[in-house]
């Protein structure tokens, strides 16, 4: 049952997250990003990820990931954990 409803959880946790507050790297897709890394356990490093992402049409750069993990405030990931 639980299984079941993981999909519904991650959905929960995006859809309010905005789609279009930073021109290349959205806070959804940054979520996304570390969601996927977290929780995919056949990834083995954040390259791993972003090949990943690059080959299904969703152009990330891991150089543009990184300067988003330098600039962005933790503000969106605390919510997520009080709300969760």
């Amino acid at each position: 049952m639980i299984v079941n409803s993981f999909p519904k959880i991650v959905k929960d946790i995006l859809r309010p997250l905005p789609k279009n507050d930073y021109p290349v790297l959205n806070s959804r897709l940054y979520v996304e990003c570390w969601l996927a890394y977290a929780l995919d356990n056949s990834l083995t490093s954040m390259r791993d990820l972003f090949k990943r992402l690059n080959n299904t049409g969703i152009d990330v750069r891991i150089s543009t990931f990184s300067q988003a993990n330098i600039h962005r405030s933790q503000e969106t990931f605390q919510k997520i954990y009080q709300k969760c």
